[in-house]
């Protein structure tokens, strides 16, 4: 008794499907066959390719004719190994034949083996993507093989050139970036896809291309929030951390850069101020400055910095509120002015013990927000203000505290982002005068704010050293 038999007809018609009866059927199905979705990653081409290169050198004493097709299917692996010259120098009449005889002969022998060749041809021009000579030549004779060829399972090869110039080296990084970083509808895995490329291609040699490529748009389409985040995407899947690379100059230029007179959404912003922490270290420290913000432009990162002091300001207003400070929403008022008109350059906080707890348990420094610790010398309510205006530097303290002023080149004021500060050690810095000696003290006490009588001592003194000016309707509630 036959299987079939057993099974009612219904059974037996959905377990035997009919082969399509039609040429174009039977095409059509292994053009869907050789197409599947993503591609199989690319074999060690290192491994492959010295083991090609030792089997060559063999058979060239017979004039290669000991070689197997699977070898000869494979030479492009052996195309560049290392740091050897090229096949083309070592195995020249081999590659010869390649190009004008075993290539296109098996590019029209069958749909399956062609694609089964023009396999290894791909993967080596992304892997080993160059612009040297030999490369360029080595593109042009993919690019001339697939004119040559019409079967519809090569039809994706041929499209990846027609639409995006893929096997031209001078094009292609361009016109892919503008692909994969411009494109609002498909992610990421769904372009792969849609190009038969493989989920590590980003990590390629020609991936890095096509990453360098997207670094060179304009400033308004880096500032585009979807654009910037398969930027960052295709980073964290490209062969190493852009800030170990010979990008990492041009990446965050790029991408900080652009931001320069610009103000991205709070989420965007986030993202990138958490990136740049993470990856290059926060600039606000020496250690970090000296290498990974080594040649990044003053542009960038007065970008990063400001984003940084500005996010200082709120956290130092959000824990005066938080510790009852009874003038926070004038100190807010005043200082985001100066800050919103792009005044302040640089802000550090020193937290007391209560504001330290609650900077905890708000989990700043997870946010990218540091701070130091206000250790004795002041109350546990109290923290400190460190600011940077147009070559002063001010301390504001909190709860009954006053302000002080220092000019930025004097060994008197106090240095940013140390880990530490005593509060005595603060306060007997000698400062400059608010109040062109008329008060025993030269700092500024907080009286009146509700007046704005220390509101506007301070924007007057600020504008005496620095040229800088706000009117009342700015520094006033």
């Amino acid at each position: 008794m036959t299987i079939s038999s057993t099974l009612p007809n219904t059974e037996r018609f959905e377990v035997f499907v009919p082969l399509p009866t039609s040429m174009e059927q039977l095409e059509a199905a292994v053009q869907k066959l050789g197409h599947s979705g993503i591609a199989a990653p690319p074999p060690n081409l290192m491994e492959i390719g010295k083991r090609l290169r030792q089997i060559y050198e063999t058979a060239r004493r017979d004039g290669y004719s000991s070689l197997g097709r699977s070898e000869i299917r494979k030479l492009p692996y052996a195309y560049w190994v290392g740091n050897d010259p090229g096949l083309t120098w070592i195995e020249p009449e081999l590659v010869r034949r390649y190009w004008t005889h075993y290539l296109p002969e098996a590019l029209q022998a069958s749909p399956r083996r062609a694609k089964r060749w023009l396999m290894p041809l791909l993967f080596v021009y992304c892997e080993q993507f160059a612009l040297h000579r030999d490369f360029l030549t080595y593109a042009q004779n993919v690019a001339a093989c697939l004119r040559a060829t019409e079967w519809p399972v090569t039809q994706k090869f041929y499209s990846l050139q027609s639409q995006y110039s893929f096997f031209n080296p001078l094009e292609a990084p361009r016109r892919l970036a503008e692909y994969f970083f411009r494109e609002k509808e498909l992610s990421l895995d769904t372009q792969l896809t849609d190009l038969s490329l493989w989920s590590g291609f980003c990590a390629s040699s020609l991936g890095s291309a096509v990453f360098d490529a997207g670094l060179s748009f304009s400033d308004m389409f880096l500032r585009d929030a979807q654009t910037v985040r398969r930027i960052l995407k295709w980073e964290a899947l490209g062969a190493g951390r852009v800030v170990k690379t010979s990008l990492r100059v041009r990446f965050a230029d790029a991408l900080l850069g652009c931001w320069s007179g610009y103000i991205p959404d709070e989420t965007l912003r986030k993202e990138l101020i958490n990136f740049f922490l993470e990856q290059y270290g926060d600039p606000r420290f020496p250690a970090h400055r000296h290498y990974q913000w080594e040649g990044v432009s003053d542009r960038a990162k007065h970008v990063l910095l400001n984003w940084l002091t500005g996010d200082t300001l709120r956290a130092f207003i959000e824990l005066l509120q938080r510790t009852a400070d009874d003038i926070w929403r004038y100190r807010e008022k005043f200082w985001m002015a100066y800050y919103d008109q792009g005044y302040i350059d640089e802000a550090w906080i020193a937290l007391g013990d209560d504001a330290l707890g609650i900077a905890k348990r708000l989990k700043l420094d997870e946010q990218g927000m540091g701070y130091a610790h206000l250790e004795g010398g002041a109350t546990r309510s109290q923290s400190v203000l460190l600011l940077k205006i147009g070559g002063l530097v001010f301390t504001e303290w909190s709860h009954n505290g006053a302000l002080r002023a220092y000019l930025e080149a004097s060994p008197d004021a106090p240095t940013l982002y140390r880990n530490a500060y005593h509060g005595a050690e603060l306060r007997a810095r000698p400062s400059l005068d608010f109040h062109d000696a008329a008060n025993a003290k030269p700092e500024l006490t907080h009286a009146n704010s509700d007046k704005g009588s220390w509101q506007r001592k301070a924007r007057d003194f600020i504008r005496r050293h620095t040229g800088i000016h706000l009117g009342d309707r700015e520094i006033l509630l």
